[in-house]
């Protein structure tokens, strides 16, 4: 833990410096695309080559969409129950 602290620092120390560069910030962006397409292709490979994983792919995908849809519902409702009792101009 103490490791990923002291990368995201140093990070953090190095991008402070260079934020000015913005022929430098581009590049940094599309390196970071390209590190979060790796991650998720790489992910995508140790699912795939797990055979658990791989089996209960129906009932993961079920639980997920049901947490997905109740996110989505209870969202709306509490950002409409906060509209209506904050933003909505009473007349």
């Amino acid at each position: 833990m103490v490791k990923v602290l002291l990368i995201m620092t140093g990070g953090i120390v190095l991008g402070y410096f260079i934020r000015r560069s913005r022929k430098v910030i581009a590049i940094n962006d599309k390196l970071v695309m390209l590190a979060v397409f790796g991650l998720l292709f790489l992910m995508g490979v140790a699912i795939g080559s797990n055979a658990q994983i791989v089996n209960r792919l129906p009932e993961l995908g079920a639980t997920a969409l049901l947490f997905a849809l109740a996110g989505t519902v209870f969202s709306v409702v509490f950002g409409a129950i906060v509209y209506f009792a904050f933003f909505k101009k009473h007349h």
